[in-house]
């Protein structure tokens, strides 16, 4: 039974397309794409797209083109759709659902394009990727893993892709968030590959961070100074207004420091101007690097390993003393309950006495 009818009803941006353009041959080798506002003896005036959303105009001398390539609508609408292969990794039903509308919108409105066999292909694909992610796959590392693929090794891959949105963050700035899924990501995959790869990168990040933070505490005095004489200049009026500002703020800055840390939020939020935040961070930071230097020491303990061979052990119905030490181990090497209890559920009774 075909999946993808499910995807239909998934939500469906549409893609929006270029409007037709030419492109401008330039004498010097380069080229510009635009769209021809007006013109007279001697000059072209252009419209540009900066980005997306933003247009420009330009203006070109006649005597510095070369030619002008005439560029059809339905080459430029299929520039939008080419891009839409390959899939990102992990990419959501509802990313593929607009994906996938957008092809079909080309091949509806370009139906007898020269472009139509390749657009085919594209949509083939998306379905074919759709479905198999609507079934219990994945995609990682640009390739598509099965649901059966999947579940004999879901430990391992699980680590692989939370590992993965971790480096995402790192690369998008996103410094405290990457530390507190890496909190979280230790708690469940610590003896796993994907951990022992990730460490360096996050011990990088930490002594970076640290050093900011530890930067903003050394100038916290000078910089409260300084926000004070400030504040002596101002009409008294606009003081009053900034000064009460300035103490609400303190005060929320406060109650967030004690929230997070009542609620054991891994990683405070670091204001400027919050010594209690930036006081904890530097030495939870100190700590941290000192315990992350002696991970590359620590033997590899792969539990990822340890899940196949007890899935392998299960599918090839071996003795309950076998499956119930392999599953003790696991727990040992600190894998989640969720992982092991479904195995055992799946588990005749009295199949394991753990």
């Amino acid at each position: 039974m075909k999946l993808y009818p499910i995807v239909a009803m998934l939500s469906g941006i549409a893609c929006t397309l270029s409007i037709a353009s030419d492109v401008f041959v330039m004498k010097d080798g380069s080229t510009i794409e635009g769209s021809i506002l007006r013109e007279d003896s001697t000059t072209y005036v252009l419209e540009v797209h900066v980005t997306k959303s933003i247009r420009d105009e330009r203006v070109i001398a006649k005597a510095d083109v070369e030619k002008i390539k005439r560029e059809l609508p339905e080459q430029i609408a299929f520039k939008q759709i080419e891009k839409l292969t390959p899939s990102l990794d992990l990419q959501t039903t509802d990313e593929y659902g607009r994906r996938i509308r957008a092809v079909e919108k080309f091949l509806t409105d370009y139906r007898l394009s020269s472009k139509s066999n390749d657009a085919k292909e594209i949509l083939a694909t998306l379905k074919s990727e759709v479905n198999e992610i609507l079934a219990g796959g994945i995609k990682l590392n640009g390739k598509i893993i099965p649901a059966t693929e999947y579940k004999a090794n879901a430990y391992d891959i699980d680590a692989r892709i939370q590992e993965k949105k971790i480096r995402r963050l790192i690369a998008d700035f996103q410094s405290l968030q990457a530390l507190r899924a890496f909190s979280v990501f230790e708690r469940d995959f610590r003896n796993t590959s994907a951990y022992i790869a990730l460490v360096p990168q996050i011990y990088q990040l930490l002594a970076a961070y640290s050093a900011d933070a530890a930067q903003l505490l050394g100038t916290l005095d000078a910089r409260v100074k300084d926000r004070n004489l400030g504040l002596l200049r101002m009409p008294v009026a606009d003081r009053r207004i900034t000064e009460n500002a300035i103490r609400e703020e303190a005060a929320e800055l406060e109650v967030r420091f004690k929230t997070e840390k009542d609620t054991r939020i891994p990683w405070v939020t670091v204001h400027p101007f919050c010594r209690l935040a930036l006081e904890d961070t530097v030495n939870s930071s100190k700590q941290e690097l000192t315990r992350l230097a002696t991970v590359k020491n620590t033997p590899l303990q792969d539990a990822g390993k340890g899940y196949r061979d007890l899935i392998t052990l299960i599918q090839n119905k071996a003795a309950p003393a076998e499956i119930t030490s392999a599953i003790t181990a696991l727990r040992a090497a600190m894998v989640p309950e969720r992982y092991l209890a479904t195995l055992e559920t799946s588990l005749p009774p009295g199949e394991t006495d753990s």
